[in-house]
């Protein structure tokens, strides 16, 4: 029983099903406020949506800068139950604003607020490098890859449960509001989830972590500091990339050629879903034959040749052959991931993860700035652009894992950190132990 209490997927399951049934609620409440702002005018709704959600996205990105990495310093040493019960509280709390936004027909830009309180509380970087870091404690170094995408695909089909009902919820009609329905449903599955990882999820404990020799530790630290940042490298550019696509996607299909309402909207999202489900069996069926870097590539290139073709998206059945062609973009990050945790001592993991949400954090600001801005100016003459820009960027994220991969193979020394140090000790030794001989035979 303590095995099964000892597994993360029910925290991710539930909070990912709330998330989903948050976002439509809060796209539709947006919108639907805008659009009556704006006289039905539909490019004017668009440019103020994108604008809302710029500024709601940079302050849902920002704040936990403040709180993540100390949230992670403290979870190395004292357990990894802080990165789940502080960011699961200020979703509830933060998310609450909604209830009352839609309640007391309060200005979108209440909401703002619920990004502060969420971010303030460590938000989706603490939260997931906490996921991130007990799931990578608990498992083994040559499965750590297909563990951690098993989280993504729990996390997928969660989102694509409450995605598929969201929109249907979000229509039923209380005290003649749309949304109460939906929103209630999401902020009781917050609860639910906070209270599981309080109570009665089982953590690992935190080990002391392992010196190695000062200069075992110096010519370790030169090398995987060097693939570590290609590492981080490829995985901050793709999700520039994807990030700056998703978004322009969620707005996209807003406006006419698709005008697509509150179903469509969930059935869009549970589309994005799938790509996790699909995501999993390539990496269960092809890691057996491809490493982990192929398996990156694959995912990479799967996703840009995805926005290569939204963005020329012009029909419903067009859109859903675009998210098929993305079948593999949910691999890499996971994988990436794993990479990093087979790279540094195991008393970090919750510090290291929650420096690569960090900065991935700040990097999805980037993405909103740069992404939001260029759509909204581009909206009369080009509303692609965007999406172009996005599969041209996560194209150029190939470029750091292929010289890690090169990296990898042209090295001839062992895996273990400080062994390259210890083989040339051991000829040092041989050495010495050569020269005595041959003092001695002399001497006979």
């Amino acid at each position: 029983m303590d095995i099964l209490l000892s597994y993360v997927e029910p925290v991710v399951i539930v909070t990912n099903v709330a998330n989903a049934l948050f976002d439509t609620a809060l796209l539709m409440v947006v919108y639907d406020r805008l659009n009556g702002t704006t006289s039905g005018n539909s490019d004017q709704a668009q440019k103020e949506i994108a604008r809302f959600y710029m500024i709601y996205n940079m302050i849902y990105s920002l704040a936990p800068l403040l709180t993540t990495v100390l949230l992670g310093r403290w979870a190395d040493r004292r357990g990894q139950k802080v990165l789940l019960v502080v960011p699961l509280l200020g979703y509830f709390l933060g998310r609450l604003l909604l209830l009352f936004t839609d309640i007391f027909q309060l200005p979108v830009s209440v909401m703002y607020g619920s990004a502060v309180i969420n971010g303030l509380t460590g938000g989706f970087p603490a939260y997931w490098s906490g996921i991130n870091a007990i799931t990578a404690l608990r498992s083994e170094a040559a499965r750590r890859s297909l563990r951690l995408n098993i989280l993504e695909v729990a996390s997928g089909m969660a989102g694509l449960l409450g995605s598929v009902v969201s929109g249907h919820f979000f229509l039923v009609k209380i005290n003649n509001q749309h949304g109460l329905l939906l929103i209630c449903l999401c902020l009781t599955l917050y609860l639910l989830s906070l209270l599981y990882s309080a109570f009665i999820l089982r953590y690992p404990t935190v080990c002391p972590q392992r010196r190695l020799p000062t200069e075992a530790s110096n010519l370790s630290l030169r090398r995987y500091s060097t693939e570590m940042i290609l590492l981080f490298t490829c995985y901050l550019l793709y999700d520039l990339g994807v990030t700056g696509g998703e978004n322009i996607i969620s707005i996209f299909v807003l406006k006419p050629p698709l005008s697509w309402d509150a179903v469509w909207v969930g059935y869009g999202k549970a589309a994005c879903y799938i790509m996790f489900l699909t995501s999993f069996l390539g990496v269960l069926n092809l890691s057996r034959c491809l490493g982990d870097s192929s398996l990156v590539l694959m995912g990479i290139i799967s996703n840009t040749a995805g926005f290569t073709t939204m963005a020329f998206v012009r029909q419903n059945s067009l859109y859903f052959i675009a998210r098929s062609m993305m079948l593999f973009s949910c691999i890499p990050m996971p994988t990436i991931r794993a990479q990093l945790s087979k790279q540094m001592e195991e008393a970090s993991y919750g510090s290291i993860f929650a420096w690569l949400q960090s900065a991935v954090a700040l990097t999805d600001v980037i993405a909103t700035v740069v992404f939001n801005n260029l759509y909204a100016a581009s909206l009369q003459w080009s509303s692609n652009i965007s999406l172009l820009l996005a599969a041209a960027v996560c194209c150029f994220s190939t470029i750091p894992i292929v010289v890690y991969s090169w990296r990898l193979n042209k090295t001839d020394y062992s895996q273990i950190p400080g062994t390259d140090c210890a083989q040339r000790l051991g000829r040092e030794e041989l050495n010495d132990f050569s020269d005595e001989c041959s003092t001695s035979s002399m001497s006979d």
